[in-house]
């Protein structure tokens, strides 16, 4: 479907292009538009300047502005995002502000929120409650680790069986 403005109400489509795309309770494969409203419907992926999605799943989104409520994002990618409500698996930002939500992982220059929650954060600044099993500082400090032991690792290997190059 190509058009200027689309609507969509019970509907299941493939592709759509559009300026304006407006769904309730549909179906849309692919989504290319400037501005998306999505009210309890479902878009494998969607590629926009402004989203605005409530009750609805989104496969993956990138947008300039995506507003989520009550909704569910497999992965985003957007200059400004705003989740209520929500779950998103992967999700990077410039700014994020997640308002009782979840995103498995998460990176943002800039993250703010009432209740952040997330398993892994890599953010430049963090304003606001999070509860997170790796942020910045953990996943520096465990690549750190990381290399120094298989580093350790590979040193002893080659001492023990004298393969050395010279």
């Amino acid at each position: 479907v190509t058009a200027e403005a689309v609507n969509l109400s019970q509907a299941s489509v493939g592709d759509v292009q559009a300026e304006l795309v407006r769904m309730n309770q549909s179906f849309a494969t692919k989504l290319v538009a400037d501005e998306v409203e999505m009210r309890a419907s479902l878009a494998g992926q969607l590629r926009a300047q402004d989203v605005t999605s409530e009750e609805s799943v989104i496969g993956m989104a990138q947008a300039s502005m995506l507003n989520a409520s009550q909704s569910s994002i497999g992965m985003a990618q957007a200059n400004d995002a705003t989740l209520d409500d929500s779950l998103s698996v992967f999700m990077t930002a410039q700014k994020a502000e997640l308002n009782d939500s979840v995103a498995a992982l998460l990176a943002a220059r800039h993250v703010q929120g009432n209740s952040i929650q997330t398993r892994v954060l890599l953010a430049g600044r963090v304003e606001g409650p999070v509860e997170t099993v790796i942020d910045t500082p953990r996943a520096a400090l465990a690549g750190l680790v990381a290399g120094v032991t298989v580093g350790l690792v590979l040193f002893v290997l080659r001492l023990v069986t004298g393969r050395y190059r010279r």
